[in-house]
């Protein structure tokens, strides 16, 4: 074989090494992102979506939202006309007090809409802060670049029928509405920034569903459980205009979504819904630690609770969710619940091998350990069974 001959055989395999890698590394990229990009049409569709994302939304409100029956109906409105009918970009404004379901809904709306999750593919969520409170006027145009457009811009990039939410909107002041208005433009919708990957480059806005969320009534001292839909929209429309000004299209009564403060019975349905959640990330966990290698356990576990659980932590937290909603029960979880089942469920690690699965040490440390961490004083029931038989002991 000549040299010549030689080379280019040679080059051949190196060329081709370096497309397929670069095929890898655009796929890596659009994995990372949770979003596949459309190559040549071999890694499938960008941000597959569930092929009947309104049904699958009143299932997943069914299961795990509560309260806020008025916002449910009008957010339902607007997802079916947006998902089957809009072609312009769909834009709702929820609006209440803290810890109401605001942002919780939202990705709700996400989780219907796309089906790859962790996180969700096609949502991004953009959190505001009262550091804009603080912004000059001759930085605005810069933070909003910075904060704002560009990151929408690299995700309609990817996924141009993205769900967008842009969190507590009530720290941006009339001036940073109205740069913004231009997104939701019904006529014209279209994006641009000046840095990054995609500047100088305008993008449509027409296929993407907006949510801003805004806590208004924050103190609670403007709405109240029992208004009607009409009553609310007519105080959240009036904070809305003492805000941002009387023409701000944040203001506009079609895109206001009022959410009411909820009431003691959702609060309630909203506490056995984390302790059901908890069973299951518990069973989750013991099933993990039980397959690690050099762990071997016979037994599987489970934890349960008290019936009364539920309602004796909204006692504990009833005059903090006057104020904050919902928020003083998740942090009640994530404080004082959380870390007790893993004490329990950790212990049963240590003492719940076949051998010793009778003793009832374990099962009295474990009594002690729920009266010291459990601010309700409850005690968890523990179960445990074995594989090849029936072993199981209530504390």
């Amino acid at each position: 074989m000549t040299p010549g001959l030689l080379g280019r055989s040679a080059a051949a395999p190196g060329a081709l090494s370096l497309v397929v890698w670069s095929l890898v590394s655009l796929e890596i990229r659009a994995q990372y992102r949770e979003c596949q990009y459309p190559i040549l049409g071999v890694f499938g569709e960008f941000c597959p979506r569930n092929p009947d994302p309104v049904r699958r939304w009143k299932a997943l409100v069914r299961e795990r939202f509560r309260g806020q029956e008025m916002a449910l109906q009008m957010v339902e409105r607007t997802f079916k006309v947006s998902t089957y009918l809009l072609e312009a970009p769909a834009m709702l404004h929820f609006s209440g007090p803290t810890g109401v379901g605001k942002s919780f809904l939202a990705k709700l709306l996400a989780e219907a809409v796309f089906a790859r999750h962790e996180p969700i593919c096609g949502f991004l969520e953009l959190r505001m802060s009262v550091s804009w409170r603080h912004t000059p006027k001759e930085k605005v145009a810069e933070t909003i670049e910075r904060e704002i457009l560009r990151p929408l811009v690299e995700q309609l990039a990817v996924c141009p029928a993205s769900i967008i939410v842009i969190d507590d909107i009530h720290f941006l002041n009339g001036q940073h509405v109205r740069e913004l208005r231009g997104i939701f433009d019904e006529t014209n919708p279209e994006i641009s920034c000046s840095t990054g990957t995609y500047k100088n480059k305008r993008w449509s806005t027409s296929k993407a569903f907006f949510i801003v969320t805004s806590d208004l009534d924050e103190k609670m001292a403007s709405l109240s459980t029992t208004m009607s839909s009409q009553e609310a929209t007519n105080v959240i429309r009036k904070l809305a205009q003492e805000k941002w000004g009387s023409k701000s299209l944040m203001a506009a009564p079609s895109h206001l979504v009022p959410f009411l403060p909820l009431d003691p019975d959702h609060l309630l349905k909203i506490a056995q819904d984390q302790l059901q959640g908890l069973e299951e990330k518990i069973a989750k966990m013991l099933n993990q630690l039980n397959s690690s290698p050099g762990i071997k356990i016979d037994w599987i576990g489970s934890l349960k609770h008290e019936s009364s659980l539920a309602s004796d932590i909204y006692e504990a937290v009833k005059e903090e969710t006057k104020i904050y909603g919902a928020r003083p029960i998740n942090d009640f979880m994530q404080m004082e619940v959380y870390p007790l089942a893993i004490d329990v469920s950790m212990e049963l690690l240590q003492n719940g091998s076949r051998g010793n699965t009778g003793k009832k040490s374990s099962l009295h440390w474990a009594r002690e350990v729920c009266a010291c961490c459990c601010q309700c004083r409850h005690v968890f029931v523990v179960t445990w069974s074995s594989r090849r038989g029936v072993l199981c002991s209530v504390l």
